[in-house]
């Protein structure tokens, strides 16, 4: 018996890394023969290095290998592994590789997935609140209406019913822009990236589907009001990776590594046949994968002498002031896409790098690291899964402390604790 558990659980680990190499076999195509030549003025060049191709797919399967272990240890840690190597070290390393390019980037990647093997998997006892179920919709309800109400004052339901067909965003964002108040803003960010997901994805497992659909309707009428497209992803991301895999977070992965696969093997038919263009290549796979990782190299390059002590935060700004005028994400827009209309924004990696050299790396892969060492020692219920991935996702392209509190990554912790345990049998 148990020799037959022993290989299905094998199969499950060589069938999620043969679909993470074929992805990553597809987007080195992708670049080749799409951004290479279309989106060539945004930078991405062709100067491919067969001696950094090497280095890479050695690095790659290094950490293919290394993965075996955090998939033994706890499947949480495996699946967000999975998801670093996915938006994290195969575009950077087709950047890497098929530019020429400087090492910094992937090699603080690299460091960004040992501390994540060392410290992620290890379970450490953490007190929850084992409350009522009761209690436990009084307290998401109450935090949600708490930070929905004010919004609901301030715009009540004056909306342009076009926004949800897409259609007149722009209008619709400047109008939320000149209306909502800072403090409005971070009840609106909170509430689409953490407060509703969460009301969504409890409801929907305590099979509360009325509650549920009213969390998706306050979800629509915040994306109404603001024009915001974040706002479909998170709901999109949230509904499929509850629906998908059931209550495993391998099968959840598995199966969002192959619709993926799927989906990047018909994207440039529809763009060809139906589309004639290459909207959907542009939107979907460079802006998702590739460009983020094309900022990396910026953001290295133009900071590998100067670094700015974190004084573009909030608190750290009182003891430290950039010796820059302009925004960090205006200056690499400026000064490598031509534009000031741009907002080149950064990830963690980057944002490490730019604020302490190599120092800031090491410092905010390790709290990375043991942020979602903090969850994986609740054992979360994985039909929450497509929160943490959101939040990856997140991590890919806004600094850490942004993370935490625009993001709203405090309050994860808070409903960590009380509501997202995995109670099921």
């Amino acid at each position: 018996m148990l020799e037959k558990i022993q290989i299905k659980i094998n199969k499950q680990f060589l069938m999620v890394t043969a679909l993470l190499i074929a992805i990553n076999f597809i987007l080195e195509l992708y670049y080749v023969f799409f951004l290479s030549i279309d989106f060539n003025y945004f930078g991405f060049e062709a100067d491919f290095s067969p001696i950094k191709y090497i280095e890479v797919k050695l690095l790659f399967f290094l950490f293919i290998a290394i993965s075996y272990y955090i998939f033994k240890k706890s499947s949480f840690s495996y699946s967000i592994y999975i998801l670093l190597l996915l938006f994290f070290f195969i575009p950077n390393s087709i950047i890497y590789a098929f530019m020429d390019n400087i090492r910094g980037p992937i090699y603080s990647i690299a460091i960004l997935l040992i501390l994540f093997t060392l410290i992620a998997p290890i379970k450490f006892p953490i007190k929850t609140f084992n409350s009522s179920i009761y209690f436990k919709h009084i307290l998401v309800v109450s935090i949600a209406l708490f930070m929905l109400i004010p919004i609901a004052l301030v715009f009540q339901f004056k909306f342009n019913l076009n926004t949800l067909l897409l259609s007149d965003i722009y209008e619709t964002r400047a109008i939320f822009t000149n209306i909502i108040s800072s403090r409005l803003n971070y009840f609106y960010n909170w509430e689409v990236k953490i407060v509703i997901p969460v009301l969504l994805a409890f409801f929907l497992i305590q099979k509360k589907y009325i509650f549920a659909f009213f969390s998706f309707l306050i979800l629509i009428y915040l994306f109404i009001i603001s024009g915001n497209k974040a706002v479909y992803m998170t709901t999109l991301v949230t509904l499929f990776f509850y629906f998908i895999g059931g209550k495993s977070f391998i099968n959840k992965i598995k199966l969002f590594l192959f619709f993926l696969l799927i989906a990047l093997i018909a994207i440039p038919l529809i763009d060809v046949y139906i589309l004639n263009g290459f909207l959907l290549r542009g939107i979907f796979v460079m802006r998702v994968f590739f460009f983020p990782a094309l900022l990396n190299y910026c953001y290295f390059d133009f900071f590998a002498n100067v670094s700015l002590y974190f004084s573009e935060n909030h608190f750290f700004n009182q003891y430290f002031h950039s010796p820059y005028e302009l925004n960090s994400a205006y200056l690499i827009a400026i000064n490598y896409f031509n534009t000031n209309e741009m907002y080149a924004n950064n990830g963690i990696i980057s944002d490490g790098f730019m604020n302490l050299g190599y120092w800031g790396v090491l410092i905010l892969t390790t709290l990375f690291s043991f942020i979602f060492m903090f969850f994986n020692s609740i054992s979360i219920n994985a039909r929450y899964f497509g929160i943490f991935f959101i939040f990856v996702f997140f991590f890919l392209s806004a600094p850490m402390f942004t993370i935490i509190l625009t993001g709203g990554l405090w309050l994860l912790f808070i409903f960590a604790l009380t509501v997202m345990k995995n109670t099921e049998k």
